[in-house]
This record gives C-alpha cells, sequence and structure tokens, in this order.
C-alpha cells in the first residue's frame, strides 16, 4: 500500500524575499570560528582519545 507524499511548502511573497536576502547575507559573512580555548579542549579530547587504553590493555 503506498504511502501519500506530503506536499512541499513553497516560499512566496514577503518572505520569500526576506529568506533570500538573509540566506545571502550570511554566505557572505563567514560563520564565527571557534574560540582559542574550544579548540584547546578540542585538542586536549583529541589527544585524550588516541591514547586511551582499555583497562586489560595495560597487562
Amino acid at each position: 500500500m503506498a504511502i501519500p507524499i506530503k506536499a512541499v511548502p513553497i516560499l512566496s511573497g514577503k518572505i520569500a524575499d526576506d529568506f533570500v536576502r538573509r540566506a545571502e547575507e550570511r554566505e557572505k559573512s563567514p560563520a564565527p570560528g571557534l574560540s582559542q580555548e574550544r579548540e584547546e579542549r578540542i585538542a586536549k579530547v583529541m589527544k585524550q582519545m588516541r591514547e586511551f587504553k582499555f583497562p586489560w590493555e595495560n597487562k
């Protein structure tokens, strides 16, 4: 038995114009990157993951 396909909403008018304008603005300005503190934290966690040993491996 087939499941009916739901209608896809289509933006039009002022809402569509606003959506396109905001998308273009975001495209021009780069997304904020990670802070130095967060990059260091990620590096620390990644290092811990690489060096992790299961308890049975320590024998």
